[in-house]
């Protein structure tokens, strides 16, 4: 160990020590403020990470109030997805179920207090990293406290009406290179080798319903399997190669941008079978359709194995990956 090393390391264990020290702080902070709100949990979470990132937080909360009979109050105030500085992105997309409107006069009254926090270990809810939680629990949980509003049901509804109709339809998710620092990237060219795959053996499939970032790729499927029916959503919010739109909170339309991935991931649920890269949009598919078949087509990497992916590998169909080519 050099002079420079020697250094550093008691500087790392002292800055480990403080975030640690403040984490137990803001749990206890957080637990005493929630105390003594009439029975309601409210939590602010303004952080800057995606759309199912949130929500996966959104079902531990949840998970927490069914456990201690207490009502969720969610408020989701990244500026990823909101269209004003203040705004609760979550009322965007869902109805609370379970909070009256008493409830909510007492929150905007002050008389329930808000906890604002930037990371989910900030509340000190047990059993966070989801391993715990199944697909069909999380799916209850869902159930039980929100509703997705009626104008974006609806239009599911009927893009589903239109265009699946009665066929069969396999869902294909294909997040490119933005996703490379959380799992190693997959080629287009494997991709549709697992799908060739699974048509192999599954001839009913009439077509394909493709969601990716990238809209070459969706391009490239249309020209890949000419004899079968591509169908996708037509998003207005794209990202650009290698960049996530989402995460650039002044390009576009926010409220798009979250409405077309929550879009998109319910039109995958309603597939038949799903060929997918690991991606927490595609991995909510699974929430809201538990019985949906899956082949992942790469796993996160360790450090980056959350809930739900960490769940759907274990019954991942791997019987149509390829070999690598």
């Amino acid at each position: 160990m050099n002079v420079r090393e020697l250094y550093r390391h008691p500087l790392f264990y002292c800055k480990g020590v403080k975030n640690h020290a403040n984490k137990k702080i803001k749990t206890l902070y957080h637990s005493l403020r929630q105390r003594n709100n009439q029975g309601v949990y409210a939590i602010n979470i303004n952080v800057a990470v995606g759309f199912s990132a949130q929500l996966n937080w959104c079902l531990y909360i949840f998970d927490h109030c069914e456990r201690y009979n207490l009502l969720p109050y969610i408020v989701l105030s990244s500026p990823f997805y909101t269209l004003s500085q203040g705004d609760n992105w979550f009322d965007y997309y869902f109805d609370n179920l379970k909070l009256t409107e008493i409830d909510k006069k007492n929150v905007m009254n002050g008389l329930v207090k808000v906890s604002s926090i930037s990371h989910i270990s900030h509340i000190g809810l047990p059993s966070t990293n989801g391993r715990q939680m199944s697909l069909e629990y999380a799916h209850e949980l869902l159930e039980k406290n929100i509703r997705i509003k009626d104008e974006i049901q609806e239009y599911v509804d009927s893009f589903v009406n239109t265009h699946f109709g009665q066929k069969t339809v396999l869902g294909i998710h294909y997040r490119g290179r933005d996703k490379q620092l959380e799992a190693k990237p997959v080629s287009w060219e494997f991709c549709a080798k697992a799908i060739h795959n699974y048509l192999d053996t599954n001839p009913q499939v009439e077509a394909l319903f493709i969601s990716s970032d990238e809209g070459n790729f969706i391009d490239w499927i249309e020209k890949e399997f000419k004899s079968l029916e591509v169908i996708y959503h037509d998003d207005k919010e794209r990202g650009s190669e290698g960049n996530a739109l989402h995460t650039q909170p002044d390009l576009g339309n926010n409220y798009t941008k979250g409405k077309e991935a929550l879009i998109n991931c319910l039109l995958l649920s309603r597939c038949n079978a799903l060929i997918r890269t690991a991606s927490l949009l595609s991995g909510w598919a699974s929430i809201f359709n538990p019985s949906l078949p899956v082949t992942m087509l790469n796993r996160p990497y360790l450090n980056k194995l959350w809930f739900p992916d960490a769940l759907i590998l274990k019954k991942s169909r791997s019987e149509y990956l390829p070999s690598q080519i």
